[in-house]
């Protein structure tokens, strides 16, 4: 954590057990392993593009902890977050710039942020998050949230066209990926997942013998 005082540092450390602390057994593919993988990425793309170290990190430790994809005993209230903050000594603005980011950077409210640019810091914590959800590592978590959700696999035949599905997944979300992130350094990471995906989906589609009306096939 260079360029971090030590107060910053025994920050960021307080902050990451907390947070392993509460998400170690979190089971959809928000877990522990997730933050920590894109406090790395958040971490790299920051160093590269100019960002603020410690908001950049703090926001990638505390991301999903607000999400409501997460289960009731993982989730936690946004005030309760902000009081957590504070407890950790991080002063108002500090808090406020990891807030701030936290709440914008999710895909599903894309639309309802989209004049609010996000912070240069939020910009790779945003791109790190989707890039975490790509390449090798997005399938295993697709497949991952897919069965402890109770999805499908993939929809054929007679099955509602509208129940969700692992690779429905892909085609709804991870494959707009690549087109949507914000730094140079997240464009060029996202190119190979982006690959990788499509030749996975490929060969998936082949092993299954999929008839037409498998759901990947009229999204093509």
């Amino acid at each position: 954590m260079a360029g971090m005082s030590q107060l910053k540092k025994k920050q960021i450390s307080l902050i990451a057990e907390w947070v392993g602390g509460k998400l170690s057994d979190e089971g959809t593919g928000h877990d522990w392993l997730h933050i920590k993988r894109v406090q790395r990425l958040s971490l790299m793309i920051a160093k590269e593009e100019g960002a603020d170290l410690f908001i950049t990190e703090a926001a990638a430790l505390v991301h999903d902890l607000i999400d409501e994809k997460l289960s009731a005993r993982h989730r936690m209230p946004l005030s309760a977050l902000k009081r957590q903050l504070s407890g950790f000594g991080i002063d108002n603005q500090a808090a406020e710039d990891i807030i701030s980011i936290i709440t914008k950077m999710s895909f599903r409210d894309r639309e309802k942020y989209k004049d609010q640019k996000l912070s240069l810091e939020g910009q790779a914590v945003q791109d790190a998050d989707r890039l975490d959800a790509m390449g090798a590592v997005g399938i295993a978590r697709a497949f991952m949230y897919a069965g402890a959700k109770g999805h499908l696999l993939y929809r054929e035949g007679s099955h509602d066209k509208n129940a969700p599905s692992a690779v429905g997944h892909f085609y709804e979300k991870l494959l707009l990926l690549k087109d949507l992130m914000n730094t140079k350094t997240g464009r060029r990471l996202a190119e190979h997942r982006h690959k990788l995906m499509r030749s996975f989906l490929s060969e998936l589609k082949n092993e299954c013998a999929c008839t037409e009306q498998a759901a990947w096939i009229d999204r093509e």
